[in-house]
């Protein structure tokens, strides 16, 4: 099986716009839904999901220091 070793600017990249979009879908469903349990669940997610995104960003100034 092959592992990956390090991750390439282009995955990186790829990873970060999908996360960027979920962000966006989610906060729309945060704005439009009434129930405050869903609100609660997707605030948390995009939390988590941006601090991924910033990690991300993190690795692609990393890499081009390289």
């Amino acid at each position: 099986m092959n592992k990956r070793s390090e991750a390439t600017p282009n995955f990186i990249i790829v990873m970060s716009i999908i996360f960027g979009l979920f962000i966006v879908f989610q906060s729309v469903q945060v704005i439009s839904t009434p129930h405050t349990f869903v609100k609660v669940v997707n605030l948390i997610s995009i939390i988590f999901l941006s601090g991924v995104i910033g990690s991300f960003i993190r690795e692609i100034f990393i890499l081009k220091k390289k």
